[in-house]
């Protein structure tokens, strides 16, 4: 890595190598919903065809996005930095793309915002311990100290994920289903998110049965609340609400252990 980037993004402090990015299954699955996509098309079913192929591209760019910043790595100079940010606009291009192009209905209701709130943060103190572990001082204190920019960005990663999930999975997807299918747009769309989690590199080492079960029991309550109120809002507000305690854990791992070499 340039000495720039490991200034600002060093790498985690780990023997292990990180998973590649292309194997069976990240691969597989992004293509299973494209072949999905042309198949909608062929019995003209438009739609689904359009909303598939959104589906794909969401799902192609968590592949395209890392395979950038690991060029990135291997480059010198001004290039090397450009590549090495560009992932962090490209993973969100098509959720954000996508919202522009379909339009969701944006819709507040009170009460949807609120119970998102709650059953948001209800679902992340479920994990008591990964809770309780975030904000040790003990442990944080023996960890790798934290610089400010990559605190920063990290911060950016998980708000910025929630936002951008929930504009597509119940704002793009609400759009093509909920005309169609009804209420049956909350089960689907729940399953086409789990699938996005488990599809992407680091399902084989950090995704474990209780995390899915979370994710899934989140994305059930989320997509069911905005169903009901009609409310997209709420369901983005209930997302920022559970990748708020990460951040707040990753702040609280800055105050704690800061990095005190430099600016940065």
């Amino acid at each position: 890595m340039p000495p720039r980037l490991a200034q600002i993004y060093p790498p985690p402090r780990t023997k292990t190598a990180p998973p590649p990015i292309f194997t069976p299954r990240t691969v597989a699955l992004p293509a299973a919903v494209t072949l999905g996509a042309l198949a909608c098309w062929a019995v003209d079913a438009p739609d689904f065809a359009v909303m598939l192929a959104a589906v794909a591209t969401v799902w192609a760019m968590q592949l395209i996005a890392p395979a950038v910043r690991r060029r990135s790595l291997s480059m010198a100079g001004w290039a090397s930095e450009v590549l090495f940010a560009a992932p962090f606009v490209l993973f969100f291009l098509p959720y954000v793309a996508w919202t522009a192009i379909v339009r969701p209905a944006f819709a507040w209701d009170w009460a949807g915002a609120v119970l998102a709130v709650v059953v948001a943060a209800a679902v992340y103190a479920s994990d008591w311990r990964r809770l309780r572990l975030g904000f040790d001082r003990e442990l944080l204190e023996l960890m790798a100290p934290l610089r400010l920019s990559t605190a920063a960005l990290r911060s950016y990663q998980l708000l910025a994920a929630a936002i951008g999930q929930e504009l597509f999975y119940r704002g793009v997807l609400f759009a093509f289903l909920v005309p169609v299918v009804g209420w049956w747009a909350v089960p689907v769309s729940t399953v086409l998110f789990v699938v996005e989690h488990l599809g992407n590199r680091w399902a084989g080492t950090v995704i474990n049965v209780a995390y899915v079960v979370r994710i899934t029991v989140l994305s059930t309550l989320l997509a069911s609340i905005a169903y009901v109120t009609g409310s997209l809002w709420a369901a983005v507000l209930g997302h920022v609400t559970y990748n708020l305690f990460p951040v707040a854990q990753i702040v609280w791992h800055y105050r704690t252990n800061p990095y005190r070499g430099g600016a940065g």
